[in-house]
Formats: structure tokens, sequence, C-alpha cells
């Protein structure tokens, strides 16, 4: 399985590398790739501090890095804040102003931030639970604030849809 994961990673990597070169990429194929590299890397630190593969855990700092770096390539962009600044509800109250999109997009970069000093202390010293938690938090700062958001807008990166 992890083999089979990495050699997934590597393909999109690849085509990614090669679809910006050509600039054939369209937006939705483009965020599904990145995520797909988000999801491999978590799920990846995720099974190795669940002990299955633990015994390559001076990987889960480069995993943990990755993860911020993946982030960065999608989030938050600038559509996001676009869109999040005339985001209203059904009822014409405001779910999210630029000011709380600024306030959560701050709260997932820490959320990395703590990611990759987790996988470290995880490393040196075996937190397994608290690399788990700072990997929980993660996950519940990019919740925060895509639960504001259509799916149009922000896709449910921590949802896998059936069949994937």
């Amino acid at each position: 399985m992890f083999m089979k994961r990495m050699s997934v990673y590597l393909l999109v990597t690849a085509a990614l590398i090669s679809a910006s070169a050509a600039q054939a990429v369209d937006r939705d194929e483009y965020v599904d790739s990145v995520i797909l590299i988000l999801r491999t890397h978590t799920e990846l630190m995720e099974s190795m501090a669940q002990g299955t593969r633990f015994r390559y855990s001076d990987n889960l700092v480069r995993h943990a890095n990755q993860i911020r770096d993946t982030f960065g390539l999608l989030g938050p962009m600038e559509w996001h804040a676009a869109q999040a600044a005339a985001l209203h509800s059904a009822e014409g109250d405001v779910v999210l102003n630029e000011e709380k999109f600024e306030s959560l997009a701050f709260a997932s970069r820490r959320s990395l931030t703590n990611l990759v000093r987790a996988a470290h202390d995880s490393m040196v010293q075996y937190d397994r639970e608290g690399l788990l938690e700072a990997i929980a938090n993660m996950k519940q700062s990019c919740m925060n604030c895509h639960a504001l958001l259509p799916e149009s807008i922000a896709p449910r990166v921590w949802d896998v849809p059936q069949g994937k």
C-alpha cells in the first residue's frame, strides 16, 4: 500500500510539473491533484504514527514539510478571499468576511507550523499521540474555514469522495 501511494504521489507530481509546463491544467484538475498530494502525505503520517510504518519515522518531518508546502500551493488562495468578502447566508447574514477569513487562514498556517514541530517531537521523543493530535488540529483548521464556504469555492479536502 505504501508503494502504491508513493507511486500515485510521484505520478501526480510528474503530471503537475508537465501540465504546468504546458499550461494546460484547468483549475478543478489542479485543485484535485494538489488535494490528493495533501491527503497522501497526511494518510502516510497517520499510518506511521499509529505504528504500522513507524520504521520510516525519520520521514515524518519530511511529510509534514510537504503538507505545509503543498498547502501553500492552494490555500488560502486569493480567490478564497475575494469570494469570502461577499459571502452571505440565504438570510442575508454575513457568513465570512475578509477579517474572519484572514483569522482562519492564520490559524491554518499556525496548525501547519505545529504539525512540523509535532513530527519532529514524535521522532525524537516518540510522541505519537502529540503527532496524531497535531494532524487532527491541522485538518480541523482547514474544515473550520471550508465549512463556511460553498464546495464550488473551497472543496472538502478531508472528505474523501466515494470511489477515490
